[in-house]
């Protein structure tokens, strides 16, 4: 099976954060170059807006596109580029994230605050944390807004600005991550910890990775979490039951997503490498870089990958259609019945699986001359280029 891009885009500045669309595919970048970029699926720049700082994150729904500078700035733009508001803090800020239908975003800064913001680009309200605000997040209804401060707290609050709850964790903290529906909030801190709250602040479980959490995620309705670390990704279940870890070596996790399902899980690192995994741990495929991974995203049924790189790069996946090249190359020469029905179901990691299996008995069945060690036929009974027989 022949993995490769279906295209590639260069951007002139380091790849910091990638988000899909779950409408088509689309992708909106955030680059080093102070740059928004968004892509079409099919490779083409569709707009691209200027800011007056390094682009630290972006936040993509099916009809917005919500952004943060470290020019201090909040942007809100439409999918067609229209600028539709932007908030100014005192500070660079750092992440962004909004509702499914766009009415409502939230933004952390490093002026300690936590901005909640409508879709006419009014502050609503804004809180004060006791240090930077790294990360947030905010459910699909706006009825969960939670952030991640330097100050080692998760902070939850209510569309009014009520500060719901606030826990204390023992160290600063790195990722902040909630379900779509906001029932449950999941951070990762820089000494390694997950912490796994109920929507009311109720620790449900704590699990320790032994290094920083530097990427964290989770699938629908948080069935499957899966973070990453300076070496290793981290699966566990609802429960906090670690299911599985996979070490990468010596390489900071900078890349991880997972689909909608938790079926399939992709992984970037400083190892130069693009990895889809299965959520029963089996890579799935594998793909060389030029560069580090410092981002990636993989679209909500998993049919999209896409990875950011340090030099730039933007590399796109279609699973899909790499399937069906597969099938076009094989049809005939092996039965691919089972891989056409789980294809057309959408089912992308068992599909994969299904090569995989298939190209292992492939190989298994090549023999190599023992004398010239050529690869032989199966017929063949004698070697054709030395002559020796075959057993």
């Amino acid at each position: 099976m022949k993995i490769k891009p279906l295209w590639e885009y260069t951007t002139e500045g380091m790849i910091r954060d990638l988000s899909f669309s779950s409408k088509d595919g689309d992708v909106a970048v955030a680059s080093s170059d102070k740059s928004i970029y968004f892509i079409s699926k099919e490779g083409n720049l569709l707009w691209k807006y200027k800011t007056s700082g390094q682009v630290s994150n972006v936040f993509l729904t099916p009809e917005y596109l919500s952004v943060s500078s470290e020019d201090g700035v909040l942007y809100f733009f439409d999918r067609s580029g229209n600028l539709k508001w932007r908030c100014q803090t005192k500070g660079k800020c750092e992440d962004v994230a909004s509702t499914y239908n766009g009415d409502y975003s939230v933004g952390g800064s490093d002026d300690s605050y936590a901005y909640f913001i409508d879709k006419n680009g009014e502050i609503l309200w804004k809180y004060k944390t006791g240090g930077w605000v790294r990360r947030v997040c905010i459910s699909s209804n706006a009825e969960t807004i939670a952030c991640g401060s330097v100050d080692k707290n998760i902070y939850s609050f209510d569309k009014e600005g009520k500060r719901l709850w606030r826990y204390r964790t023992d160290s600063w903290l790195n990722s902040i991550i909630t379900t779509s529906d906001g029932k449950y909030i999941v951070s990762g801190s820089n000494n390694g910890n997950i912490y796994f709250l109920r929507n009311d602040g109720t620790l449900l479980w704590k699990f320790n990775t032994a290094s920083p959490v530097l990427r964290l995620v989770c699938s629908e309705n948080a069935e499957y979490v899966a973070a990453g670390t300076e070496n290793t990704a981290y699966f566990l279940n609802r429960d906090g039951k670690i299911l599985w870890q996979h070490s990468i070596g010596n390489f900071d996790i900078m890349g991880l997503r997972m689909s909608k399902d938790g079926s399939v899980i992709g992984i970037g690192s400083g190892k130069n490498e693009v990895e889809l995994i299965s959520k029963n741990r089996e890579t799935l495929w594998r793909y060389k870089t030029d560069s580090w991974v410092t981002s990636l995203d993989v679209s909500i049924y998993g049919r999209y990958v896409a990875a950011g790189l340090e030099n730039g790069k933007i590399l796109f996946f279609d699973n899909e259609k790499t399937i069906k090249d597969f099938i076009s190359e094989m049809e005939g020469k092996i039965d691919v019945v089972a891989i056409k029905e789980n294809l057309e179901q959408k089912k992308y990691g068992q599909t994969f699986h299904l090569i995989n299996e298939i190209e292992k008995q492939m190989k298994k069945k090549k023999k190599n001359c023992p004398t010239c060690k050529k690869e032989m036929e199966e017929k063949w009974v004698a070697c054709p280029f030395c002559g020796t027989k075959l057993e």
